[in-house]
């Protein structure tokens, strides 16, 4: 069986999907003599830890979810097969966001000298990380990790332990040594995790940097929105009165009013006789001045006061005392201007009093109600800035302002409901129609990390921080607001930290992340 290492060309550029594997050797077999009952041999196809020279088979070669072998090969330093020894395999995968961890064990049996199979299980696809034990009679234990991926063929090593004062990982062909990136200080990696990086060998991986600092953050946060009819300003006409339908001006639903525009005209006893009673107050009033110089215009006055209760409007009850008639047909007039919503109205219908004849609702301004996500509620605020996108092409965006923030969530889809108001002079945003809506938060200054620095480790967020003297750091660190590219740092810098903003999943592949991350 062959060893497949990957190699990037002298001068060239590395592509990157490969540049994390020039990190770790890649094993397609157990060793270099081709037979797997061979013993395995010093060289590319076996890793060195402690006292030990291990290679690592899978079947089938690419781990499938399921039942899976590992075959490993253990020798000792002159290259004699290791009998006998105790044989513990560890496959786990770390908990990310709601998923636990999972993992799976097996027990290495020696099916022949120096040859070991495990089996062990894999629950679903992706990586998995392997921690090989090994406990020879008598003998000092070594572990050596690798990691598997249901997607490749290819088995990395990930470095190995050994007992204090043991050569843990010595002569390991998967560390930056075996690929002529070590020697005279080019490339090391402390127990700490901490990776030292010459100017040159920072250049050829591309590696940059970049200040935290104190930053103006502004975050948009996105939603559906749905435009619907500013229900403050929504307008019902009924009538204090009984009567009849005379003319019917407006005689469709969806038609657009104004205000003071007339509706239909009425015919009702009731009004008929309190117009009456108002033209002869008047009358009163002015017999009562001619005969006697003064007059009580309390009679009068109580009289129009009944009609404007009766919604007839000022200017109407100016005209009848002029006419000196009263109406027989009296127009009702919108009392706002809008879109009519409802008409339950035709010529001739009767009608009591209380009843809904007509609702109407303005267009301009309307609501835009946006369902934005539980965890970006608190970052909204009423009288926030928004604009509103509508599905029209070559229409401009609208500007609004948020008026309203509902205090409950929706059951099912855990979004809280917020509301804007947006003019609409032209009625182009239409009831019902879908939006796009952006609010803007102005988070002031706040401590910022790139967002190019920030590298996912389960649970943990790590950057590598530039400690100086070419050496490099990884850090847990505590994020806040994502606003743009740059992300709010709660803790773990200071102002004044360099983070590494490229080149840095190289690095944290060589610092060994999971095992840094874990210890601190």
């Amino acid at each position: 069986m062959s060893l497949l290492l990957i190699r990037a060309a002298r001068g060239g550029a590395i592509p990157a999907i490969a540049t994390a594997l020039l990190l770790a050797v890649t094993l397609s077999g157990c060793g270099r003599g081709g037979r797997t009952g061979e013993a395995p041999a010093s060289g590319e196809g076996t890793q060195r830890v402690g006292a030990f020279e291990i290679s690592v088979e899978n079947r089938p070669a690419r781990p499938a979810v399921g039942d899976n072998v590992a075959i490993i090969a253990v020798s000792d330093s002159s290259g004699r097969p290791v009998r006998g020894a105790e044989i513990h395999a560890l496959i786990a995968m770390p908990a990310m966001g709601t998923m636990p961890r999972m993992e799976s064990r097996g027990e290495g049996r020696e099916a022949r000298a120096g040859f070991y199979e495990v089996k062990y299980g894999i629950a679903m696809a992706g990586e998995w990380d392997v921690t090989v034990r090994i406990r020879p009679p008598g003998g000092p234990e070594a572990v050596a990790r690798y990691r598997v991926s249901t997607s490749t063929k290819e088995i990395l090593f990930d470095g190995g332990t050994a007992p204090a004062g043991g050569a843990a990982g010595a002569g390991a062909t998967g560390s930056l040594a075996g690929h002529g990136m070590g020697g005279s200080g080019e490339s090391e990696v402390g127990e700490s995790g901490v990776v030292s990086l010459d100017p040159a060998r920072r250049q050829a991986i591309g590696v940059r940097t970049a200040p935290v600092a104190m930053r103006r953050l502004q975050t948009t946060i996105r939603a559906a929105g749905r435009v619907a009819y500013d229900e403050t300003r929504r307008s019902e006409i009924s009538l204090k009165f009984n009567g009849w339908i005379r003319e019917v001006y407006v005689d469709y639903a969806g038609k657009l009013v104004r205000r003071g525009e007339p509706l239909f005209s009425v015919y009702s006893p009731e009004l008929l006789t309190a117009q009456q009673e108002y033209l002869g107050s008047l009358h009163s009033a002015s017999s009562d001045t001619a005969a006697a110089g003064g007059s009580d215009p309390d009679l009068a006055a109580a009289a129009r006061q009944r009609l404007l209760l009766w919604d007839i409007g000022a200017e109407q009850i100016d005209a009848i005392a002029k006419s000196g008639k009263p109406m027989e047909a009296v127009p009702i007039v919108a009392p706002a201007g809008g879109v009519v919503l409802e008409k339950n109205v035709v010529q001739g219908t009767s009608f009591a009093a209380g009843q809904a004849l007509y609702k109407i609702a303005p267009v301009d301004p309307v609501w835009v109600v946006a369902s934005v996500y539980q965890y970006e509620l608190p970052l909204v605020r009423e009288g926030m800035a928004a604009t509103v996108e509508a599905p029209m092409p070559g229409e401009p965006a609208r500007r609004g302002r948020v008026s309203y923030i509902n205090p409950y969530l929706d059951i099912e889809t855990r979004t809280g409901e917020v509301r804007l108001q947006v003019p609409n002079p032209r009625g182009d945003l239409k009831p019902g129609m879908f939006v796009e809506v952006a609010l803007e938060r102005d988070l002031g200054l706040r401590l910022a990390v790139p967002e190019s620095a920030v590298l996912y480790a389960g649970d943990r967020r790590v950057v590598f921080v530039d400690l100086g003297d070419d050496r490099l750091a990884p850090r847990n660190v505590t994020l806040g607001v994502k606003a743009g590219d740059y992300y709010e740092v709660v803790g773990g810098l200071k102002d004044g930290d360099v983070v590494v903003t490229s080149g840095n999943f190289l690095i944290a592949a060589e610092s060994k992340l999971r095992s840094a991350a874990q210890q601190r």
